[in-house]
């Protein structure tokens, strides 16, 4: 009994002691108050004020004010805001003011390379990066086109304004001749391909490794660059809703013209008296009229008629339309401690320029990441896009272009009439494709692009990380083309269906293990990776197409391929694995002295044995200059690092069974006896010793900044080296094929870059700052095959000592006047005496083409043709950002300077009874042009036209101007809103170059114009 009472009092006594320490306790707690302000002294409104050493925190009011219950022990409070430096600050008992400062330059900042991140400051190589706020501002189905004009020597191009159009990507040049230039790009790490389809507002950023002891970790795909893209994932704190829309008004721009209305009567004019002038031998005499000339009628109309009163058809405004884009992006994510999250949903209503061009496009986007415990933390993400385009034929708009103004689409009662031109009956009528049922192309497409990953920290600064992804896309593409479609109106004039499906699916395993050490805080800090990656793909495809006759089937269109009168069906499948090691060692001394070296084996079982295994080093140094002591002193200096780096990565080229002989499609049938046998021909010669492209490439840089980084940036200059190049090698005589693909051919460039940016203004209410990019390359072919120097095809080829992508044709000088070929060819003869000229018969008729005979030998071969560029000298960027108070203008031009484009109106010389381009042609009272008379003989255009294609390709761009208004948070918190702000953008509505209403940023097509976009949207976080 005595033993129960002391337990029960012992029992008592404890409670007691706890509660007066619980009591002692809450009585020590204390609170701390103040207010937070930036270097304006405005009111910080939403800054996370923690404990530090602990997750105990809140955030700012409308005011910037706070107030925090903090333990006795609590000794100070760490400050942070986006976009402003995070501040520790000592708790001192009374009211606190603190100041907040803007992150100047963001040398803290993290930036993705491969396998890892890295602080800015730490970088050796050559790395730009694209911040969620500019990628943002895309409003085009492809977020890749938020890199143009902000990353020095990345090329960005859109030849297609057609919905869904994709972007031509080219870094740092040309260095292959045969196979991609395009760099590799990754979305979290894994290979995605340059068609985004992901919304902008998922991304968080996109970091570009130029140089190669960047790239060589990634080692066979790396030498064209890489592009590292980093989707937004859930943060610890309070759950956020964000939601971004807007609507595009989209309106086609920088058309080319045809000749219209009363201009192609005055070429039908032109034509007649010019033929009428040859035959009279009287040059300018002949006047005739339209009247004269105007005799041709359909049904409903007359040439005459038309002229007039003027009713004349314009082709391109009746088959072209403004589009719309709608696109509404919403996302939600939040966490904790433990568990982060995010999910966002997109959807995209993009409606293209012509009618039946349009894509639909959803995504969803999710991720996780949990921490198991302080051992182990997992995670995974998912995207998932849906998209449903329907192209509209390119026939329409070439027709649109060749078509005759002088005539009606219509009858009078408003019946299509199927051949309006009453000169050439084969010209149907573009509109044909839009009854209903006539055309259609229709794409259906899925992408599940997953991966998870488990971290496990067995110790401090070691972690294991284990990624597996998988990317799974499906397509189904359908194509019915009446037979009296525009496409085959004329000929072959039969129905076409076509039903193919693919499907494609990718996996990729990723082990690589992290270790950091300070070596118990010395000078000196080492972090290393090693790593293992495993990935495969095989991809399938089935397609069956053919004629099915003269008969509409406007209704099943191409879901019944039993209506193909005699099928053809072909099959691919394709698989490919490659397996890789790398290694990378990052080794830092006092924090100034950085070295980097890495190291990557690839093997890939597209090659054959014994060159199945690709090495691939790198290595780089930098110097943090201004860390020195001796000049420490120098106010004016806040950054100065000079860079270096040297490294060897490689183009992986070779396509799957390459090195096998191939046989054709088509079958061969054998006649025996009374039977016959199908048999294949060979296709292409096989190549067992095949192996990589290979790139050596160096790398000098220094990065800069002045007065307190007002002035900062860096500049860049680089050589490459690329080998190996797969290139046709002439076969011997005895063999079957004329040539076999082999790795012999050598090329090298160099080029500079600048970054730089300039904080121009900054005070209370006004800012104004400059974001500049500039970029110059050059490369040239130093080794073709076998001691050849030039292998030219048509237009294009390659030539030892000149760049790897020209033109190689002649050029032409205007077109020959009246009596003065017989002028030339006396002075010609006089200066080659007892020599015959060897020109062309026909050559020197007036108003023909006048070649130039570079090396006046009277003959026209390779050794009269020029050599024209088709790259870029210069590509300049420079982003104007203007704020005043909650008002932001931003201004961003861009510049393509140098190279040459084959521009295809200049071949729309259509001598028959097609509509000529909007073009100058030669007369006997206009004998400087530069385009022949169209009553001219066609012979010398039809052999020498292609010297009239080349237009030099610069042109500079207002590519967007983007006003916008954040509402006043003060006012936004009264109804939960954290921020507002609601945009207009005018983009691509400006353009200056020396091709009148024509984007050179196309590229020389014709096919389908630019459109130029009035976008409104808003931004909402909640």
């Amino acid at each position: 009994m005595q033993t129960k009472k002391k337990r029960k009092l012992t029992h008592y006594l404890c409670i007691m002691v706890m509660s007066t320490m619980a009591v002692t306790a809450w009585g020590q707690a204390k609170s701390v108050s103040g207010t937070v302000k930036d270097g304006k002294g405005d009111a910080v409104i939403g800054a996370s004020v923690v404990i530090k050493g602990s997750s105990t925190g809140t955030i700012t009011d409308v005011d910037g004010n706070f107030n925090l219950s903090i333990p006795a022990s609590a000794k100070a409070l760490v400050v942070s805001y986006i976009g402003m430096e995070t501040l520790e600050v000592p708790i001192t008992g009374k009211p606190m003011t603190i100041t907040l400062k803007e992150s100047s330059i963001a040398l803290n900042e993290v930036v993705a390379i491969g396998y890892g991140v890295v602080k800015k400051r730490d970088l050796t190589g050559s790395v730009a990066s694209v911040k969620a706020d500019e990628i943002a501002k895309t409003s085009t189905s492809n977020a890749m086109q938020a890199m143009q004009a902000r990353v020095p020597g990345l090329d960005v191009m859109q030849s297609s304004g057609q919905a869904g159009a994709g972007v031509r990507i080219q870094l740092r040049g040309n260095r292959s001749i045969t196979a991609s230039n395009s760099p590799l790009i990754l979305v979290d790490g894994v290979e995605y391909g340059s068609t985004l389809d992901i919304s902008p507002s998922d991304i968080e950023s996109m970091e570009v490794l130029k140089d190669a002891s960047s790239t060589a970790i990634y080692g066979t795909r790396g030498a064209n660059g890489v592009i590292i893209i980093t989707t937004k994932r859930g943060k610890s704190g309070a759950t956020k809703v964000s939601v971004n829309s807007y609507l595009s008004f989209n309106s086609p721009t920088n058309v080319p013209k045809v000749m219209y209305g009363d201009k192609e009567v005055q070429r039908l004019v032109d034509k007649a008296n010019y033929q009428a002038d040859a035959l009279s031998g009287k040059w300018g005499t002949s006047n005739l009229t339209p009247q004269n000339v105007l005799t041709e009628s359909l049904a409903d109309f007359t040439e005459y008629g038309i002229y007039q009163d003027k009713s004349y058809t314009n082709w391109l405004d009746i088959i072209m339309q403004n589009g719309l884009t709608k696109n509404v992006e919403t996302s939600v994510s939040g966490g904790n401690e433990k568990t982060n999250f995010s999910l966002s949903l997109g959807g995209m209503f993009d409606e293209g320029l012509q009618k039946n061009d349009k894509q639909n496009r959803y995504n969803v986007k999710m991720s996780i990441d949990h921490k198991i415990s302080k051992y182990f933390k997992t995670g995974a993400s998912i995207l998932y896009t849906y998209k449903d385009n329907d192209a509209a034929s390119s026939s329409v708009y070439s027709q649109s272009l060749k078509m005759t103004s002088i005539t009606h689409p219509y009858t009078a009662d408003g019946t299509l009439i199927a051949a309006p031109n009453p000169r050439y009956a084969a010209h149907c009528n573009p509109l044909l494709d839009q009854i209903d049922g006539a055309y259609a192309n229709n794409t259906e497409s899925t992408r599940f692009f997953g991966s998870s990953y488990l971290e496990v920290t067995p110790i401090k600064n070691m972690v294991f990380k284990s990624n597996f992804a998988v990317d799974r896309s499906t397509s189904r593409n359908g194509q019915y083309i009446d037979f009296e479609s525009v496409e085959r109106y004329q000929s072959p004039h039969t129905s076409y269906i076509s039903l193919g499906s693919n499907k494609s699916t990718g996996f990729t395993w990723d082990n690589t293990l992290n270790y950091n050490t300070n070596f118990g805080g010395s000078k000196h800090d080492l972090t290393t990776l090693i790593g293992q990656s495993l990935n495969q793909n095989v991809s399938e495809s089935l397609n069956t197409y053919g004629s099915c006759g003269a008969e509409h089937y406007y209704t099943n269109l191409f879901y019944d391929v039993t209506k193909i009168t005699t099928p053809t069906v072909k099959s691919t499948y394709v698989k490919q694995s490659m397996l890789s090691f790398f290694g990378r060692l990052n080794y830092k001394f006092n924090d100034k002295y950085l070295l980097t070296a890495s190291l990557r084996a690839d093997g890939s079982s597209t090659l054959a044995d014994g060159h199945k295994w690709g090495y691939f080093p790198s290595t780089a140094l930098a110097w943090r200059m201004n860390d020195e002591s001796f000049l420490k002193d120098v106010k004016w200096l806040s950054n100065l690092k000079l860079r270096t780096s040297w490294g060897i990565s490689g183009n992986a080229a070779v396509d799957p069974y390459s090195t096998l002989a191939a046989l054709g499609y088509n079958p061969v049938y054998y006649y025996m006896g009374t039977s016959s046998i199908a048999g294949y021909l060979p296709s292409s010669l096989g190549n067992k010793d095949l192996k990589w492209e290979t790139t050596q490439a160096y790398n000098f840089g220094v990065d800069f900044g002045f007065l307190n980084n007002r002035i900062s940036g860096s500049i860049e200059y680089y050589t490459s080296h690329t080998s190996d190049l797969l290139y046709q090698k002439i076969a011997p005589a005895s063999s079957v094929y004329p040539s076999v693909i082999a790795n012999i051919g050598e090329t090298k460039g160099h080029g500079i870059e600048v970054a730089l940016n300039t904080l121009v203004v900054k005070n209370k209410n006004f800012s104004w700052d400059i974001n500049w990019s500039y970029s110059s390359s050059t490369d040239k072919i130093t080794k073709l095959t076998d001691g050849v120097t030039k292998n030219i095809n048509g237009t294009i080829g390659q030539i030892v000592g000149q760049p790897v992508k020209i033109y190689y044709d002649y050029k032409s000088n205007g077109c020959w006047n009246v009596g003065e070929y017989a002028n030339f060819l006396t002075d010609w003869q006089s200066r080659h005496q007892g020599q015959t000229i060897g020109y062309p018969s026909g050559y020197g008729t007036p108003g023909t083409l006048k070649l130039i005979d570079s090396n006046d030998d009277g003959k026209f071969d390779d050794n009269d043709k020029y050599i024209y560029n088709q790259s870029p000298k210069h590509i300049i960027g420079m982003n104007n950002n203007f704020t005043y108070k909650d008002f932001s203008l931003s201004v961003l031009v861009y510049a393509r300077l140098g190279g040459y484009i084959s521009y295809g109106m200049n071949s729309q010389l259509n001598y028959e009874s097609a509509n000529w381009g909007d073009i100058d042609y030669w007369t006997p009272t206009n004998v400087t042009a530069k385009f022949p008379s169209p009553g001219a003989p066609s012979a010398m255009f039809a052999s020498y036209g292609s010297s009239l294609m080349y237009e030099k390709a610069d042109y500079v761009k207002i590519k967007e101007i983007n006003l916008s208004y954040s509402l006043p948070k003060k006012l936004l918190s009264n109804v939960g809103i954290e921020r507002l702000k609601i945009y207009a953008s005018l983009k691509n509505f400006i353009t200056f170059s020396k091709i009148d209403n024509y984007d050179p940023e196309r590229g020389g097509s014709i096919a389908f114009p630019l459109a130029k976009q009035v976008v409104v949207g808003l931004n909402l976080d909640f």
